[in-house]
């Protein structure tokens, strides 16, 4: 089957399950297990600053139901931003914002966009975005992905499908997304190091905060 039959297939799909989504508005609201104020300011070889906060504007527009916002340093000093954002259901107009449309609007430009594997706890090994942008003489490396339910999804079109899949089986939409970055300061491999292992040393936590 050619790519872009396939491609086409999947919009259909996506567009009658958005449809279905809508006709059953009225679906479950799933709680966090913990609230993310309870996150760990310490992970790994990394201790975490007091939590940033968004202003009303940016949170009206994310509609987030949970999040938190941290910069976390190594011994070396060398800092990260973590941004964990959970959305209790995604309907009503409420829904995850891909960094992808949200950096270039705040003045990103995009250099790089691959989707990377990072193996994990367990055994396993979940997919990511890694995303390189630049402004003026600055850049940065972007590591995100989303989790649908228990499952670590990288793409936007992934983590839209799983909700609507959920959202038919088991009526949930609930669903989070995951991002860390930092400048890129000596170089984008060694950027890169450092966002894994603490990827890495984060993911086991994880299952703390976030239902299946």
């Amino acid at each position: 089957m050619k790519s872009w039959v396939r491609f086409a297939i999947t919009i259909v799909c996506l567009v009658a399950g958005l449809l279905l989504l809508n006709a059953r508005s009225q679906g479950h609201t799933t709680p966090l297990r913990r609230p993310f104020d309870d996150f760990p300011t310490k992970i790994g070889a990394w201790t975490g600053q007091e939590a940033t906060r968004l202003d009303i504007e940016t949170l009206n527009i994310l509609k987030v139901s949970d999040y938190v916002m941290r910069r976390y340093v190594d011994g070396a000093g060398r800092g990260l931003w973590v941004y964990l954002g959970y959305w209790e259901s995604q309907r009503r107009g409420a829904q995850m914002h891909s960094p992808k449309n949200c950096l270039p609007g705040s003045g990103w430009e995009p250099l790089e966009a691959t989707v990377m594997p990072i193996p994990v706890e367990g055994g396993r090994t979940i997919h990511v975005n890694r995303f390189l942008v630049q402004k003026s003489d600055q850049r940065e490396l972007v590591l995100y992905w989303y989790r649908a339910q228990g499952d670590d999804v990288p793409g936007e079109v992934a983590a839209k499908a799983a909700m609507v899949k959920n959202a038919i089986i088991r009526n949930r939409t609930d669903g989070a997304l995951l991002r860390v970055s930092a400048a890129v300061e000596s170089s984008v491999a060694e950027t890169s190091d450092r966002l894994v292992a603490f990827v890495q040393a984060m993911y086991p936590r994880l299952g703390d905060y976030l239902p299946d």
